[in-house]
């Protein structure tokens, strides 16, 4: 372990190279494996003791930067020279691997990785980066991507920014979060490809906590995801883009929609529980053209699934403690449970959206009062009702599932 304000240089067995001091030690460190190390094609190694450091630009390849131990060096600032423009660490080249370091108060974007596209092999691991005025994490380029367990908080702009992931990969992000970001918690700028999202928490950001509006971004997944408690949605999926999925994931108590889904092909939705608190409404569909999308297994006090593709169609759940309110009898008797509301837009005065409850279920529609469904309306074992002027006579209705 280095001695606190101290960098080591290790070469690719593990030998103590050089030690460098100082606010410019992370430099000037980089600097001592340039002129030592001879091929690019060795792996070195740099150890970074606990304390304070300035910016640095990690301009060569086959580099591992490690905070030791992780979460001990802090980067605020810069010391004699400003290497980054204003940042905390520059990443121009790879494969590199960033581990533990800490991030404060850069007046630019944190954390910024500008690979070319035929170099990849970037891990960003156990980064933490506040109060960044720009992004706090900033990716545009190369050919594999992972950032792991990454903590952003307050950026000015967006808490991780994601722009042309066009190459190989792999692209992921893996754990982490972001909270209190100027704008959208995790954002893909632009043509992002095959990216992985698991684990992944964005919450308390001012405008989205997960967006994509661009139609050059294509096959996303986003797996046990957390959007939460936003200013705007939890996640917004537009702009024309392509197979982008949520699973088994929780959006909740956004201002907007849980779930917004714009114009685009392929959207998937599943192991979603609506529970009532997006103040948008929990999915959102807007009137945007949408094809090859499926909404299933989606949880309201019981399973069920989106026929087709509704179109400014608002669906929340209706949490138990609102019952009484909503819906307080079916059939003559008292109701408990969630129930599910479904309806058109402020937009669009009508529209239609077919809902498929889980095989065996008793399902009563709220329309005044509380009637059963007709069984009748049973296709293929599921029951399938279409909401809207169509049947109801109103763009709006209150369906209780498992009453």
């Amino acid at each position: 372990m280095p001695v606190p304000g101290t960098v080591e240089v290790h070469d690719e067995v593990g030998t103590l190279i050089d030690t460098k001091s100082g606010a410019d030690a992370i430099r000037d460190a980089l600097g001592a494996v340039q002129a030592q190390r001879g091929s690019d094609a060795r792996p070195w190694a740099l150890a970074i003791g606990a304390g304070t450091y300035g910016d640095a630009a990690i301009t060569q390849r086959n580099l591992t930067v490690a905070a030791d131990p992780p979460g001990s060096a802090v980067i605020a600032g810069y010391g004699g020279t400003d290497d980054t423009g204003g940042g905390c660490i520059d990443i121009t080249r790879g494969p590199v691997t960033l581990d533990g370091i800490v991030c404060r108060g850069a007046a630019r974007t944190g954390i910024n990785v500008t690979p070319p596209n035929a170099e990849g092999g970037i891990v960003l691991r156990g980064i933490g980066v506040d109060g960044a005025g720009v992004d706090g994490i900033a990716v545009t380029g190369g050919t594999g991507i992972v950032i792991a367990d990454a903590a952003v908080t307050a950026a000015k702009r967006d808490g991780i920014r994601l722009t042309s992931l066009t190459a190989a990969g792999p692209y992921a992000i893996t754990g982490g979060s972001v909270s209190g970001a100027g704008q959208d918690g995790l954002r893909l700028a632009d043509d992002v490809t095959r990216l992985d999202v698991t684990g992944f928490r964005a919450t308390g950001n001012a405008v989205d906590g997960i967006a994509s509006e661009d139609s050059g971004t294509s096959d996303i997944s986003l797996v046990g995801v957390t959007a939460s408690s936003n200013a705007r949605n939890g996640v917004l999926m537009s702009g024309g883009g392509l197979r982008i999925g949520v699973r088994d994931s929780v959006v909740s108590g956004n201002t907007g929609a849980g779930v917004r889904l714009g114009d685009g092909s392929g959207f998937g939705l599943s192991g979603i529980t609506l529970d009532g608190s997006n103040g948008g409404g929990d999915l959102l569909f807007t009137a945007d053209s949408r094809t090859g999308g499926a909404y299933v297994g989606l949880d309201a006090g019981g399973g069920f699934s989106l026929i087709g593709e509704p179109s400014a169609v608002r669906v929340s759940g209706v949490p138990a403690a609102r019952m009484g309110i909503v819906a307080p009898t079916a059939g003559g008797r008292a109701r408990s449970g969630a129930a599910l509301s479904i309806g058109a837009t402020a937009v669009v005065a009508s529209r239609r959206a077919v809902v498929r409850f889980d095989r065996g279920a008793a399902v009563w529609r709220g329309a005044g009062k509380w009637t059963k469904v007709p069984s009748s309306r049973r296709i293929r074992g599921g029951m399938q009702a279409i909401l809207g002027t169509s049947l109801l006579g109103t763009a709006r209705a209150t369906y209780a599932p498992f009453g």
